[in-house]
């Protein structure tokens, strides 16, 4: 049978412009509503499973990461405790440092005790003797020095302080002028100030009609008397001290280890 034409004149149901580009024929969906819930269904299930994959990858890769992570830095803490071991044992080695630092100090400490009263009496003594004027003569002599454990107050004249000590004197002068003369030179000395003299007039021993003055004074040590011989710079011990004790120390610690 063959199909009948349509006139070429008839007109077209639902003219559809040619831009749209909508085809000819007409289309009908005739897929039941059922198989096409099933179908979308299908597709949000595979969504779910594609992106439930990539979540559990990511998980995977994070876990991995952070094992990483942790696997160095338990390498480099065991490292860090292995060197930690070394430079204790290397530190013990220096123990005989502080051992020496203490005895060290010590002894400067003692140095500085033990020379707090250090004067030198032999120059001091022959300047306070020549510098007795003519005409004056000593007939006895005391000293009451200080000690480190402490100062020297008293000498029984005006002038009594808690300073190094004192040098107490007796003697006779031709006249009493002369015991002026004799708290001037002795305070022009280094390490001596405060002089003071008591003269009185006594009658000579012999028959003749001499008369002479007999004095007694004392004079008070300074500081500035303190010789400084014991008083040093140093800050370390010398190196052949070092070596000496770390010596010593490598010794005993080779006896403990054979025993």
């Amino acid at each position: 049978m063959n199909p009948v034409s349509a006139p070429a004149n008839a007109p077209v149901i639902n003219p559809v412009p040619g831009s749209i580009g909508a085809p000819a024929a007409p289309q009908v969906n005739l897929l039941p509503p059922e198989i096409a819930a099933r179908r979308s269904q299908g597709r949000i299930k595979a969504l779910i499973v594609i992106i439930f994959g990539l979540f559990l990858v990511a998980v995977a890769a994070v876990y991995f990461l952070v094992l990483g992570i942790r696997t160095a830095a338990d390498n480099e803490l065991q490292a860090e405790q292995d060197r930690r071991l070394e430079l204790q044992t290397e530190l013990a080695s220096y123990g005989y440092i502080n051992v020496l630092a203490d005895k060290f100090e010590n002894s400067i400490k003692a140095r500085e005790w033990a020379g707090s009263t250090d004067i030198d009496w032999a120059t001091h003594l022959t300047a306070l003797l020549n510098a007795v004027p003519e005409g004056l003569t000593f007939t006895d002599m005391t000293m009451a020095q200080g000690t480190p454990a402490g100062a020297v107050a008293g000498d029984g004249t005006a002038f009594a302080n808690a300073d190094m000590g004192s040098v107490a004197f007796t003697g006779r002068a031709e006249s009493p002028e002369l015991t002026a003369d004799l708290i001037e030179a002795f305070d022009a000395l280094p390490g001596f100030s405060d002089t003071w003299v008591e003269a009185k007039q006594i009658q000579a021993i012999d028959d003749t009609d001499t008369v002479y003055w007999e004095y007694s004074g004392a004079t008070r040590i300074t500081y500035t008397a303190l010789s400084g011989r014991t008083e040093t710079e140093q800050k370390k011990a010398p190196q052949w001290i070092l070596d000496e004790l770390e010596a010593a120390d490598g010794a005993t610690t080779s006896d403990e280890e054979a025993n």
